[in-house]
């Protein structure tokens, strides 16, 4: 009996310090929206809620760049083929440290932007607006669905993180794949 308690806490233990060092990514919002007016296209707009680990900050602070990637990618649906690809984006997101001026920067696409502190640069890279998909389309949504995926691209760091990296150290920073509900508006 005595032994089942102990392994029952080990487990709890074990179980809590992994929760601890996971930065998952949870989506708070995310849609798609196919807009004819004013700027015609199919738009990505979303809000996600994760917060850097402090070996991710700790790395951050030491000069590194850290690099996110934003995946969307809209399928039709068919029932006698594969689903086919209709639309997508891939964004990259740069995090970074200058240690002599103490300045994060961050960087989205063609963008960058300096920030005094690391929460103000994450609660920029935290919300997604208008990210352009593809050209407009008479979507019907029931038609159609999308997926999303937001996380720390790991293969660009340098060589050396990349050899001694463990997904349970904090670095695993990972949305998954979740669906995105697709919307039609005029305006």
């Amino acid at each position: 009996m005595l032994l089942k308690k102990v392994v029952l806490a080990a487990a709890l233990v074990l179980s809590a310090v992994g929760q601890a060092y996971s930065a998952s990514v949870e989506p708070v919002t995310a849609e798609i929206s196919a807009q004819r007016t004013p700027s015609s296209g199919l738009f990505f707009n979303g809000e996600f809620n994760f917060e850097l680990t402090d070996e991710l900050m700790d790395v951050l602070l030491r000069g590194i760049t850290l690099s996110f990637v934003l995946e969307v990618e809209v399928e039709k649906k068919r029932w006698y083929w594969f689903d086919r690809d209709i639309a997508g984006a891939s964004e990259h997101i740069r995090l970074s440290f200058n240690p002599l001026t103490r300045k994060y920067k961050l960087s989205i696409g063609g963008m960058t932007q300096s920030f005094e502190s690391p929460a103000a640069a994450l609660a920029m890279m935290k919300n997604v607006s208008n990210l352009y998909l593809g050209s407009y389309r008479e979507l019907n949504p029931e038609g159609y669905s999308a997926k999303a995926r937001f996380y720390l691209d790991t293969s660009k760091l340098p060589k050396p993180f990349q050899v001694t990296l463990r997904r349970e150290d904090g670095w695993n920073v990972d949305s998954g794949w979740f669906p995105v509900k697709i919307t039609r508006s005029e305006g």
